[in-house]
Formats: C-alpha cells, sequence, structure tokens
C-alpha cells in the first residue's frame, strides 16, 4: 500500500511534529494523534461556526418527522434544507420550488433553442421574419413560465386574479368551495 506524503508546511503536519510522535512513534500512535488533532480541530471549527451562526433545535414526532423527510426528498432537498427553506418562504410568501434543477433544465433548454434559431439565421438556413418570430416567441415564454415555476403565485392571489379577469365565475367558484 502506497503511503500519502504529509504537506510539511500543514498544521496537521506540524502537530505530528510537536508531538513527536513523527520521530519515533509507531503507526498506530501517529494514527491515535491524527485522530485527536481532527478532534480538536473539528471542535474548534464547531464553536468558531456557533459563534458566527445560531442554531435552533427542533423536535419532531414521528410522523412529522417522516412528512418532512418524505417532503425533502420529493423537493430534492436535506432535511434541514427543506426545513430552512419552507421556513423563510412562508415568511417571505412565496413557495419553495419542488425541483430547482428541473427549472434551470428548463431555462437552458429554452436558452439553447433560442441560440440554435440564431445560428440557422446566420447559415441562412431559416427565412429572417420566420426566425425573428420564433426567437421572440422563445424569448416571451421565458419571461412568462420562468418568473411562474420559480415562485409560483399563491392560491389567494390566482382566485383574486381570476375573478378580476372574469366576475362572472365568483358565484360558481364559492359554490365549489362550500361543497368541499
Amino acid at each position: 500500500m502506497k503511503r500519502r506524503r504529509l504537506n510539511t508546511k500543514s498544521n496537521l503536519y506540524s502537530y505530528l511534529k510537536s508531538s513527536g510522535v513523527l520521530e519515533n512513534g509507531t503507526h498506530e500512535e501517529i494514527q491515535k494523534v491524527k485522530k485527536e488533532y481532527w478532534k480538536q480541530y473539528k471542535k474548534k471549527w464547531r464553536n468558531n461556526k456557533r459563534r458566527q451562526d445560531k442554531e435552533i433545535a427542533v423536535s419532531f414526532s414521528k410522523d412529522e418527522f417522516r412528512e418532512i423527510t418524505t417532503e425533502s426528498k420529493r423537493h430534492k432537498l436535506s432535511r434541514t434544507q427543506f426545513i430552512k427553506q419552507s421556513c423563510f418562504a412562508y415568511l417571505n410568501k412565496s413557495f419553495i420550488v419542488p425541483d430547482i434543477k428541473e427549472v434551470r433544465k428548463i431555462s437552458q433548454l429554452l436558452s439553447l433553442t433560442y441560440n440554435s434559431i440564431q445560428e440557422l439565421i446566420e447559415e441562412n438556413k431559416v427565412e429572417n421574419k420566420v426566425a425573428r418570430t420564433l426567437m421572440d416567441s422563445i424569448y416571451n415564454l421565458e419571461r412568462e413560465i420562468l418568473p411562474v415555476l420559480n415562485n409560483p403565485k399563491s392560491l389567494e392571489v390566482f382566485i383574486k386574479e381570476h375573478i378580476s379577469k372574469n366576475p362572472k365565475g365568483k358565484p360558481k367558484l364559492i359554490e365549489f368551495i362550500n361543497s368541499l
């Protein structure tokens, strides 16, 4: 087994050297001192982190924990990230995007399509007027879709907008809500 060489300028090397284990220690003793170094290092890091960032400990019932786990997986986030993002989404009256990677993928595909049409124009493979119409459509689609995907409207806002556009639908909507 090939041994890795320690960087002689590292803090770990300095720690091992100052302990004297490098000159006359066995492999097991070196490993034990390394373990102690990392234990101290992590303790210092944790203490510094706690001075800068505050923590909150929260307890959940088994059912609550299961629900958080399920939803965090659905949103492709760790439980901690999901709880933090949910909290701030609630405070900001916004939503957590269920799959931010998919939203980015949609954005990227729209951009690629736009660029492909631009290349076709440059190569004179598509009529300029048709291509410009397509590019404008993709640009408008991008401007309309991406904000909705990143921050969908609340049900309340959606209903208010729908009623303002179609006031005659309000009685039907009230009837539907009352039937639930």
